[in-house]
């Protein structure tokens, strides 16, 4: 084995591969005025579409993801949300 870890070419990388986007995030149970608000103004149907965001964006890249009249469109379509809600 000390001859495998000297030898570059016969060396085995058992890291794990570089991963984008997250498998889950967490959701608080107390939401702060800005979602309140998208809930008050929208009712539930809003607030899912916050989160269905929030899950698009996490799974993505982790942070962003990218939108364009496209991504708006098939989104809007996939959650059954009209696109001005969106």
């Amino acid at each position: 084995r000390e001859r495998d870890r000297q030898d570059p070419k016969r060396r085995i990388d058992m890291a794990r591969p570089l991963k984008e986007g997250v498998d889950y995030f967490s959701l608080d149970c107390y939401m702060d005025d800005k979602i309140k608000m998208i809930q008050a103004e929208f009712g539930l149907k809003g607030f899912a579409i916050v989160v269905k965001l929030w899950q698009t964006i996490y799974r993505e890249h982790g942070y962003y993801c990218e939108w364009n009249e496209e991504k708006k469109l098939l989104f809007a379509s996939e959650e059954g949300a009209d696109c001005g809600q969106v």
